[in-house]
């Protein structure tokens, strides 16, 4: 992500609508004039963005992804949705400019021209001395990371383009009405330590042997985004089954659905040809077939009157669950 982002807000004021880039700690309203500070918990600004797609949207995607994901065609059309409820799960964001340099040994490369023996030129490359490399470090960065644990939901990071998802002044009690509001669990001291090692990996070069360096993060700018998403529920047959919808571009982002139904004439016809043909041959090759064919379900299925003629006569069988995300 390049640039900072947008933000929308009505003023208090005159409720006019402004924007103002992120980032931004004072803003003036174009209409009336007035001063206002931009800040949230901590003095961290807080946003969010705003879905785009509202519960039935939400509920088109689901059917659209497992219409394409070995789903049965009849189950798709017949599902049944429970609930869904709007969640905006907090992320951090961290803009600034890593500063500073890094010593590095790193192995090198010579290349050579050599003549094989039918006179053909041809380049190999071969391990070379040792580099000693002193460089000074300075570039744009941006950094963002989970404010608490989204493993649930399935969404790891949040890519925004300011001018396409502009943002949002956070107010808790609106978009409380609207759906639940995940609070930030982790803290700041934190988010700074892991960017400052993600800005450290990212000027880090391949084949680097030692390394040293003293890089910081200076003009930093933070702030906490979040991000709204869909969790579903729907029904097939006696299960239930989750589902998790990007609310801004209707990506699944974690699923569990019902694995396509299969035929299977296979099994039952082979074990009763096995059993026929053991008990023509002798009765006591037959008993023992059947024996082991009973053992064999005991241990698999267990062994019932309900098993036994579901093997036999359940001719369709749903294959397991299949996971997403």
């Amino acid at each position: 992500m390049n640039g900072a982002m947008a933000a929308a807000i009505s003023c208090p004021q005159c409720g006019s609508p402004f924007s103002f880039r992120e980032g931004t700690r004072n803003a003036l309203c174009p209409s009336c004039g007035t001063s206002l500070a931009v800040s949230g918990e901590a003095g961290i600004p807080r946003f969010y963005l705003e879905e785009r797609l509202d519960l039935p949207q939400a509920r088109s995607a689901t059917r659209k992804f497992l219409a394409v994901s070995g789903v049965d065609t009849g189950l798709v059309e017949s599902l049944r949705f429970e609930k869904g409820e709007l969640c905006f799960l907090p992320f951090w964001s961290l803009k600034g400019l890593t500063v500073g340099w890094q010593w590095m040994e790193r192995e090198s490369v010579v290349r050579e021209e050599v003549v094989d023996e039918n006179g053909t030129k041809r380049t190999v490359e071969r391990r070379g001395p040792r580099e000693q490399v002193f460089e000074t470090v300075a570039s744009p960065f941006d950094f963002s990371s989970p404010a608490f644990d989204c493993s649930a939901f399935g969404l790891r990071g949040i890519a925004l383009a300011g001018a396409v998802l502009p943002l949002r002044g956070m107010d808790n009690a609106e978009l409380e009405r609207r759906g639940t509001v995940y609070d930030p669990v982790k803290g700041v001291d934190q988010v700074r330590r892991e960017a400052l090692a993600a800005a450290r990996d990212r000027s880090r070069p391949d084949g680097v042997l030692r390394i040293r360096d003293g890089i910081r993060i200076c003009a930093e700018r933070l702030a906490i985004i979040s991000y709204p998403v869909w969790r579903l529920t729907f029904t097939a047959g006696e299960r239930m089954y989750p589902v998790v919808v990007d609310a801004v571009n209707g990506r699944i982002l974690k699923a569990r659905f019902p694995g396509r139904r299969e035929i299977r004439l296979f099994a039952p016809m082979l074990v009763i040809l096995v059993l026929v043909y053991a008990w023509t041959l002798q009765r006591a090759l037959g008993g023992l077939a059947l024996f082991a064919f009973l053992g064999w379900m005991y241990a698999s299925r267990g062994l019932s009157p309900a098993t036994l003629a579901g093997f036999f006569f359940r001719l369709t069988e749903r294959r397991e669950d299949i996971s997403h995300g």
